[in-house]
């Protein structure tokens, strides 16, 4: 019983240390802000595109997903057009921290015309 307890006092200590916004060792339901990048464009503003792309962790024993910003942009149809007033935002989500983990980049952009 006293290593249970040492287990759970270790990981609610260093559970915090890789990750964004404020800890939650039972739930935890983020969204922080990524980059902004100004459009240079003068252009009238077309059409506004969005994608997202996630990962999973469970037990911290299995990760899978890909919740780069590439894929986000390719989830948003945005390969072959120029792009302005991007923006970048995160969401993060756990549950009892080690059981099951969720993570997403999501990107939004103006199409330039």
């Amino acid at each position: 019983m006293m290593r249970i307890l040492l287990l759970l006092l270790t990981v609610s200590l260093l559970h915090g240390c890789a990750y964004v916004g404020p800890p939650g060792f039972i739930y935890k339901g983020v969204r922080t802000p990524g980059q902004f990048q100004p459009g240079a464009s003068t252009n009238p503003g077309g059409s506004e595109i969005t994608g997202e792309a996630c990962s999973m962790g469970i037990l911290w024993l299995i990760s899978i997903g890909d919740a780069s910003l590439e894929t986000a942009l390719r989830n948003a149809g945005a390969e072959g057009k120029t792009l302005k007033n991007i923006t970048v935002d995160h969401r993060e989500m756990s549950i009892l921290t080690l059981l099951y983990q969720n993570y997403c980049t999501r990107v939004t952009a103006q199409v330039v015309m």
